[in-house]
């Protein structure tokens, strides 16, 4: 809880800094920023301008110049004057989550890439859900499936990350989040589908439906109506819902939650994953009717 309201205090001092500075050009909101965040001093923002109208550098890159600050600041900074969601110091996501903790490295800008191409060739008004699934475990799929609900959060998409891997969830120690029924509470009957949704702090678009407590019987409880209800109700309140599943090739469950989200993303491992588990990967989810959208290569 403190560390929750340090965050949300550290957001609004953000917010409060720009807010007089509206109107104002651009540099004059990256300044206001970095002196709100204690990276600059209002001296520090006349030695920069001054060295942009020397230089003609843009406002950060003089600052880095001048060794006022480092590309990080400026990154972080320009991240809130856009309003582009990241994770602030404070927060407890795992390194794991790189659109959030790197949202500028090169693996958050092959993400985008992802994005881009399921926003184009899957999600709409009919498709909203998408499953991610893999052939066997360790090849990376509850991480991408992680970064990709923070991805389509970031460009204002209401997101929804549901754990539907029962037998090892991952999404609730990435995103910090706990003390929740989760799913298994809501297909056992203990909690509502809404107590069991927590919202991700910092990121007022994305939402994680965390797996729950360990069952003994994970397959059956996916094939039981509440799931199917879950899965047919849940998206009327988001725009992207991303599933996380267990590995395919190990259980049926992943074909259950395929059938149920219309549409999966494979994801494989470079010189982990064989080629032959990729093809039986497909013919195992033939049945579900799911299409698969495509292969993600995770390095």
């Amino acid at each position: 809880m403190a560390t929750e309201l340090r965050v949300k205090e550290t957001i609004a001092r953000r917010k409060r800094s720009v807010e007089p500075q509206r109107g104002r050009p651009p540099e004059a909101l990256l300044g206001a920023l970095l002196v709100a965040d204690g990276v600059l001093s209002e001296l520090d923002i006349d030695r920069v301008l001054v060295a942009q109208q020397e230089t003609g550098l843009r406002f950060g890159e003089a600052a880095r110049s001048l060794g006022l600050v480092e590309e990080h600041h400026v990154r972080t900074a320009l991240a809130v004057q856009f309003n582009y969601p990241h994770t602030i110091d404070g927060t407890s996501f795992d390194a794991r989550l790189f659109a959030a903790c790197d949202p500028f490295g090169p693996q958050t800008e092959a993400l985008r890439v992802l994005r881009s191409e399921l926003t184009l060739r899957w999600f709409n008004e009919r498709h909203k859900t998408l499953a991610v699934v893999s052939a066997r475990a360790g090849v990376g799929c509850s991480s991408i499936a992680a970064n990709l609900a923070v991805a389509f959060a970031q460009v204002g998409e209401r997101t929804l990350l549901i754990d539907a891997n029962l037998r090892s969830p991952r999404q609730a120690d990435l995103f910090g989040v706990g003390g929740s029924a989760g799913l298994t509470g809501v297909l056992g009957g203990r909690v509502s589908i809404k107590e069991a949704i927590s919202r991700v702090m910092g990121f007022d678009r994305l939402s994680v439906l965390a797996a729950g407590p360990g069952v003994p019987n994970p397959q059956e409880l996916l094939s039981r109506v509440p799931f199917s209800y879950a899965m047919e109700t849940l998206p009327s309140g988001f725009d992207i819902v991303i599933v996380d599943t267990p590995p395919v090739l190990d259980c049926a469950d992943a074909q259950i939650i395929a059938a149920h989200a219309g549409g999966c993303l494979l994801v494989a491992r470079r010189h982990v994953t064989r080629l032959n588990d990729i093809s039986r990967c497909k013919r195992r989810l033939e049945p579900s009717n799911a299409a698969v959208l495509g292969l993600v290569i995770n390095e």
